[in-house]
């Protein structure tokens, strides 16, 4: 392995090596140093100059040399009297008698050689039993031949935060999560494929083109290809709980939708949509003003295509998802089928608008509660697959107002239960702690957000305060992987799924 440099200094938090000339190590870049029984494995994570000559003949040479007064350069460039000091944080320690490692209790000697990582230094990692591939291990901007996995029943379990700002692969890396996991047949996941992109259309690859599609991947459109589902749910299967996060709702209309509900059953939307003058004076006696009714009216007619009726006529869908009778009444209850088979399912999003594919989503993961909920008071749930969903509008479901939808709960319970959520996101930092602290595995691509950055720093499981400038500087594909399930948070690159 080649020398890059030499400890000079430091403490547990961090040492300080002295950059061998020419060595040119980047932020990021991964470096080992050993002693007798261990070997360490550090990140760049910051660089300074350092020289051992006066002051003021510096800057003297600096400015004869800016200045052109003397042509001749007073400093070789092999000068050991000038240098590059780099700080490098731990990540890991492990022992050469075992290869066992654990996050570092000790420091290497002082002066003891530093040197790149290779592939071959991780190979104390071992492929987890349900191997979900995430990426290739990087050393700044290098990429190391060696594949990445982690658990995915473990993964999924305890929920998964993916992080970044627009351009910097976040859909790239759930796809490539996703042909993984489909690879398994034991995980159920749900998406809403908001631009089209998952599934995959004409000679675009997408998750159509797995081997095992067939058998693992099930995809619901308004427009679906051959042999595929058709999009059609009956308002019927729809619950006031999924409308939480989605509509904004004051207490008053949240409480006529139960009563609603109450009063109806399975019927509440269709008769709140339908104008009786004497109903919603028998409502106004119980607390429930005309004006809140009218409000809910609006909303659920934008949200689900309903034209009002008048008093006398039947209310009706004009949009093609949704009925107000019985026809896709089994939809919800499919899906959640396909996904307790260890099935992808993909709701296409493109020709619907984002509020009704969450109402969709909403709806089919309350079914999968309340079925596992039932499962694990019979005692079977250890015989259940575990079931996920990706939340690509993870802060406006999530956020402090709507902890109360079944999203928020899956965060907080769901891990009892085998369900688990993929949480997509540019702002982190609208989600409340209490459901950030429940995500075991953060995902940290590129972001320029000084506050989105503080924010994943104060919530990730390893400690990631000297990572700041680095995770600023991840690029496209670039990400840090911290997670209650590894002892060190880990560099990795994920290839373009058209790569797979």
């Amino acid at each position: 392995m080649e020398v890059v440099g030499s400890v000079v200094g430091g403490n547990n938090a961090a040492l300080v090596i002295r950059e061998k000339k020419g060595a040119e190590l980047e932020l990021g870049e991964l470096v080992v140093v050993e002693s007798e029984a261990k070997k360490y494995i550090f990140m760049v994570s910051a660089m300074e100059f350092g020289t051992l000559l006066e002051e003021g003949r510096l800057l003297t040479s600096a400015g004869s040399m800016v200045e052109g007064t003397r042509p001749r350069i007073e400093f070789p460039e092999d000068d050991l009297r000038i240098f590059r000091k780099v700080r490098i944080t731990p990540l890991v320690e492990i022992s050469k008698v075992d290869g066992s490692y654990r996050a570092p209790r000790s420091m290497p000697h002082f002066l003891s050689p530093a040197k790149r990582a290779s592939s071959e230094d991780f190979s104390f990692l071992k492929r987890p039993r349900n191997e979900i591939f995430l990426g290739k291990l990087r050393s700044g901007g290098s990429v190391l031949d060696f594949d990445y996995y982690m658990d995915g029943e473990q993964m999924l379990s305890h929920h998964t935060l993916i992080a970044a700002q627009t351009g910097r692969g976040k859909s790239n890396l759930v796809k490539v999560m996703l042909w993984e996991i489909m690879n398994h047949g034991k995980f159920g996941m749900l998406v809403l494929d908001v631009h089209n992109e998952y599934f995959g259309s004409g000679a675009n690859k997408g998750l159509k083109n797995h081997p095992k599609a067939d058998r693992n991947l099930v995809y619901y459109s308004k427009s679906p290809p051959p042999g595929q589902k058709k999009l059609k749910v009956s308002l019927k299967t729809i619950d006031p709980e999924d409308l939480l996060g989605i509509l904004e709702l004051s207490p008053a209309q949240e409480g006529a939708l139960q009563l609603y509900r109450r009063e109806f059953s399975h019927d509440w939307i269709k008769e709140l949509m339908r104008e009786d003058p004497q109903r919603e004076k028998e409502y106004e006696r119980k607390g429930v003003q005309g004006v809140t009714i009218r409000s809910l009216r609006r909303k659920l007619g934008n949200l689900f295509k309903i034209r009002c009726a008048m008093e006398g006529e039947e209310p009706c869908c004009e949009d093609d998802v949704f009925d107000l009778e019985g026809f896709g009444e089994s939809t919800i209850k499919d899906i959640a089928d396909a996904l307790e088979r260890g099935r992808v399912v993909i709701i296409d999003g493109s020709s619907i608008s984002d509020d009704t594919g969450l109402v969709i989503m909403s709806a089919v993961m309350r079914e999968v509660f309340r079925r596992y909920e039932g499962y694990k008071d019979e005692g079977t749930l250890q015989e259940r697959v575990q079931v996920g969903v990706i939340l690509e509008e993870a802060p406006r479901v999530l956020g402090e107002l709507y902890g109360g939808n079944i999203f928020g709960r899956i965060t907080r319970e769901g891990r009892k239960f085998k369900i688990g959520l993929v949480a997509v996101t540019q702002m982190v930092s609208v989600i409340p702690d209490e459901i950030l602290a429940n995500i075991g595995t953060k995902i940290i691509m590129g972001n320029e957000m000084a506050r989105e950055r503080q924010r994943l720093i104060e919530s990730s499981p390893q400690d990631l305060s000297q990572y700041e400038q680095v995770i600023a500087g991840l690029e496209k594909g670039e990400s840090i992987v911290s997670s209650i399930f590894s002892k060190f948070p880990v560099p990795i690159y994920t290839p373009l799924f058209e790569e797979l």
